[in-house]
């Protein structure tokens, strides 16, 4: 977002939006794409300026933004007695990426979405 037009009365509204939103300094800041030093300073000319009360943070444990739970689709192979599964051939809309993990496997396209992909891998234990 482009804070440098913005009134003072702008950006005392986007101030209390942010304060009064349920989330984080952090995370509302990024999802409005406004740099943190330039929202502090302008809570710290508020507060010197004698603008009403100002909103405490909110506090939460991480500054990651929450995540939306995602529902994936699974296809589970049936249990073939301990022995890996061929790898299945290259195409359009076929899998081209296993992950087995003791008896499951799941099956990945190269369709597959990445925020999808960080997912599943951080469900399993893994990074991306």
């Amino acid at each position: 977002m482009n804070t440098r037009n913005l009134t003072q009365e702008e950006r005392y509204e986007l101030v209390l939006e942010c304060r009064r939103s349920g989330l984080s300094d952090y995370q509302w800041l990024e999802e409005h794409g406004i740099r943190r030093s330039t929202f502090y300073k302008w809570i710290h000319d508020f507060r010197e300026n004698g603008y009403p009360d100002i909103p405490e943070p909110m506090r939460q444990r991480s500054p990651h933004k929450p995540q939306p739970q995602e529902v994936i689709k699974v296809d589970l192979v049936p249990d073939t007695g301990h022995r890996i599964p061929e790898p299945m051939p290259l195409s359009t809309g076929q899998p081209v990426a296993e992950i087995i993990s003791g008896r499951t496997v799941i099956r990945l396209t190269n369709a597959v979405d990445p925020a999808l992909l960080r997912t599943l891998l951080a469900g399993l234990g893994g990074t991306m």
